[in-house]
Order: structure tokens, then C-alpha cells, then sequence
């Protein structure tokens, strides 16, 4: 539990390229002012996530998530597909993990005792089964805690601290339960849908409609129990983002936009969420 349990947090979920859309949601908040007092990331949500609480100004934050995504991009566009193919399994490699985080995205040699909003990443525990929560410790590094919760890609699980962890989004791609256990009481979860949902044919194959319903399920079944203890949940989704490839590199500047567009509709009842909360807990 925080020090001084959070009002509002921001959940934001797995997706790899998708994740882009993260950014387009922080600047729809930022405009308006509304600052999450805790962020909760899994995968690329909690690389985006580290990154914007890195920074004390939040609107240089995002401009350096958007510069940072747009040289990703850059990498990708008009290449054919095996050049492509073979440049994103070098990027989701152990090393060029590391070497964006650390080099692209300042994040070497800080700790979570540092962020601002405070974070907390989930990962995948292999023994005993089950999510793992990072971050607690103010000197646990961000970057190890990063390259735990976005290990999809790699053979073997990531050490971390005693531990043997996988990328977070095998216990749960959008964890609003662990927002909850921190103490918010306002929760903005955003979506990134289901991995395979642009290969309809793929879904229909009994493998993944089996994933689709479990992963899909375990969402709406945390989120209903978060609104069952009396939190107030807004899950920001759209179509326009899950018909995009999770490899869709070339896409980000797209995806940016569709995550700020997404937000818009959802700004008016999240104001009207957090000023009643304030009311009451100042009451």
C-alpha cells in the first residue's frame, strides 16, 4: 500500500505497438488537468507508464514519449516484410529492450522511490503461480522491473529478485485489482484489446477463442470486482485501436491519435467522478 493511499489511478495495459495509444491518453488527461496519483503498468503500459512519471513536468514527459516513438516508427516504414519481421524480433531482444529503456528512454539508473506519480508494475510469477506486484521498494531499479513485465518475447523468464518472472499480461493484461489494492477509488483503465484480433481467422481456431474468452473474461471479471468494492472504473477502449497489429510499428503516429481520441467521450464523468470522491473523502 502507498504511503497515502491514491484517489485516482491509471491503469495501463499490454499491447506492444498498440501501446502507443498510452501516449495519446496521457496528453487527453494532462489537457485537462487530470494527473493520476498512482499508475498501474503491465508491458509496454508500464514502460509508458515509467517513462511519464519520470519527468516532474508531465507535458515534456509525453513530448519525449512522442519523439521516442516516432524514431521507432521511423525504423519500420515501407520496409518489406522480412526486413521488418527480422528488425522486431532484434527489438524484442533482451539487449535492445534494455538499450531503449536505458539509453532512449533516460530510464537508466532510477529507482522507483523517484517516480512521480508512484508506479506499480505487474509481472507473471512462475513459483507459486500468480501476479507479482513491483515497485514497493523505493531503490528496487525501474529498468529490471520493466524488463520483467515485458518479457512475452524471450525464451526463458526474467530473475527479478529472487524471482522467476514473465511478461505481466499472462495473469492479467489490464490489472485494475491491483490499482484497487493500492486504495484508489477512481480507476482509468485503458484497453488494448486482444492480441490476434486483427487475424479474424486466426480466432476462429478453437486455441484462440479459448484465449480470447479467458483474457477477456479475467478483465471484465477484475473490473467488476473493483466497482463491487466500490470504485469507480472507466476501461477506455475503441475499435480503430484493436484493428491494428500488435507488431503494427509503422502505425504509432495513428495510434497516438486514436488513444487521444478514445479518451475525449470519457473526460466529463472522469471530472465528475473525482471531484464527488474528493467531496466525500474531505467530508
Amino acid at each position: 500500500m502507498i504511503a497515502r493511499p491514491p484517489l485516482f489511478a491509471l491503469v495501463l495495459g499490454g499491447g506492444a505497438a498498440r501501446g502507443a495509444a498510452h501516449i495519446g491518453v496521457l496528453r487527453a488527461l494532462s489537457e485537462e488537468g487530470l494527473l493520476p496519483d498512482l499508475v498501474v503498468g503491465v508491458s509496454i503500459g508500464s514502460i509508458v507508464g515509467a517513462a511519464f512519471a519520470m519527468e516532474a513536468d508531465h507535458r515534456r514527459a509525453i513530448q519525449r514519449l512522442r519523439h521516442v516513438a516516432t524514431l521507432l516508427q521511423g525504423r519500420f516504414v515501407d520496409l518489406p516484410a522480412p526486413i521488418k519481421l527480422a528488425r522486431i524480433l532484434r527489438l524484442f531482444s533482451r539487449r535492445q529492450r534494455r538499450r531503449w529503456l536505458e539509453q532512449e528512454l533516460g530510464l537508466k539508473g532510477v529507482s522507483f522511490g523517484s517516480l512521480r506519480p508512484p508506479l506499480r508494475v505487474t509481472a507473471t510469477r512462475l513459483l507459486p503461480p500468480g501476479r507479482a506486484i513491483l515497485g514497493a521498494g523505493p531503490a528496487e531499479r525501474v529498468v529490471e522491473a520493466l524488463m520483467a513485465s515485458s518479457a512475452l518475447p524471450s525464451r526463458f523468464p526474467v530473475h527479478y529478485r529472487g524471482e522467476l518472472l514473465l511478461d505481466g499480461a499472462f495473469s492479467g493484461n489490464l490489472p485494475t485489482l491491483t490499482a484497487l489494492e493500492q486504495g484508489a477509488r477512481v480507476i482509468v483503465a485503458v484497453n488494448l484489446g486482444f492480441l490476434f484480433k486483427r487475424r479474424r481467422d486466426l480466432r476462429r481456431l478453437l486455441p484462440w477463442r479459448l484465449i480470447d474468452w479467458a483474457g477477456k473474461n479475467q478483465m471484465r471479471r477484475e473490473a467488476g470486482e473493483c466497482r463491487r468494492r466500490g470504485a469507480v472504473v472507466f476501461e477506455i477502449s475503441s475499435d480503430r485501436i484493436e484493428a491494428e497489429s500488435i507488431l503494427g510499428f509503422e502505425k504509432l503516429d495513428k495510434l497516438i491519435e486514436e488513444g487521444y481520441k478514445a479518451t475525449q467521450p470519457y473526460l466529463p464523468a472522469i471530472k465528475g467522478a473525482l471531484q464527488k470522491e474528493r467531496i466525500v473523502t474531505h467530508s
